[in-house]
């Protein structure tokens, strides 16, 4: 083969590359991205994104649940949740409100604390706010 052959056979497998990386960020899930996308955004609480939702707590976290797979899932007195790569998002009531999605990105001032009682996966997955006695999610539970 020729030199020219080998410099263009190189730039076709680059072009691919590039071709197949920006597909995957392009059809990579985001979590939040689809919170953000599905459900309205209320202000009820400091630290956080909250969002309104309806129905069954444990619906709206199987329909998360289904649209990305958590690292680890848990409910707790009927609030249900869901660990992805860096964030904690707890669906339950909030504020009056029968339904919210709660999202908190892990590292946002995260101070040693920890959902210990949820089993494996929750740690160090605490909320901001989390280890100085006030709740981390919906309902002040952690």
């Amino acid at each position: 083969m020729t030199p020219r052959r080998h410099y263009l056979i190189a730039g076709l497998l680059a072009f691919g590359g590039v071709v197949c990386l920006l597909l995957a960020v392009v059809v990579a899930k985001n979590i939040t991205s689809h919170i953000d996308d599905t459900y309205q955004r209320v202000e009820l609480a400091a630290g956080g994104k909250n969002y309104r939702c309806t129905g069954d707590p444990a619906q709206v976290a199987d329909d998360l649940a289904a649209y990305k797979s958590p690292q680890a899932r848990q409910a707790d007195r009927g609030t249900e949740y869901l660990r992805y790569d860096d964030d904690i998002v707890t669906v339950g009531p909030l504020g009056g409100e029968p339904c919210v999605v709660h999202v908190e990105g892990l590292n946002a001032g995260y101070r040693g604390g920890a959902f210990v009682f949820l089993g494996p996966g929750f740690f160090p997955g605490a909320p901001s706010g989390g280890a100085g006695g006030s709740g981390g999610g919906p309902g002040g539970t952690k």
